[in-house]
């Protein structure tokens, strides 16, 4: 799940390093990924901020946060691939898509939508999902951006009120 929202430009541009540069639209992207069998690492869950930014004229994605539930995707994911992993408790969870994020024992960020699913047809073979066309909330808990900015190597500033 990825919720999308615009913040302030100025902050958007002290989160980045040198040389990147914002998009005009001064985006931010949340997201909580599960990854129920994932090569290597087996199951575990993600949540983290990116932001889009241009790097020599190119449209790219820089890594503000990344959170995870189980070292080895963390390990190597920061030390092999250069992430900014740390560890956490992300879940994402559906009937209503909801995805939470504690870190340091507080809720740091909430994030939900509405979604529609089927359940298991009788003879076992998934029938389809789709998201329903409903908002997606995103609730970053007010109090909370201390510890996301001592926990990264990248401080970023998010909105504390929807």
């Amino acid at each position: 799940m990825i919720v999308t929202y615009e913040t302030d430009a100025q902050l958007l541009r002290f989160q980045l390093p040198e040389p990147l540069k914002p998009v005009e639209d001064s985006l931010v992207h949340y997201e909580w990924i599960k990854m129920p069998d994932s090569s290597g690492f087996g199951s575990y869950t993600e949540s983290g901020m990116v932001i889009p930014c241009r790097f020599k004229g190119e449209d790219v994605n820089f890594v503000a946060q990344m959170y995870l539930d189980d070292d080895p995707p963390i390990v190597a994911g920061r030390e092999i691939w250069g992430f900014p992993k740390k560890y956490a408790h992300p879940k994402l969870e559906i009937d209503t898509l909801t995805g939470t994020l504690e870190y340091a024992g507080q809720l740091v960020a909430m994030g939900t939508r509405g979604y529609k699913h089927e359940a298991m047809a009788g003879n076992g073979e998934r029938t389809r999902a789709a998201l329903s066309k409903t908002q997606v909330n995103l609730k970053l808990i007010p109090g909370s951006m201390a510890v996301l900015r001592s926990a990264s190597s990248w401080p970023i500033t998010l909105p504390t009120s929807w």
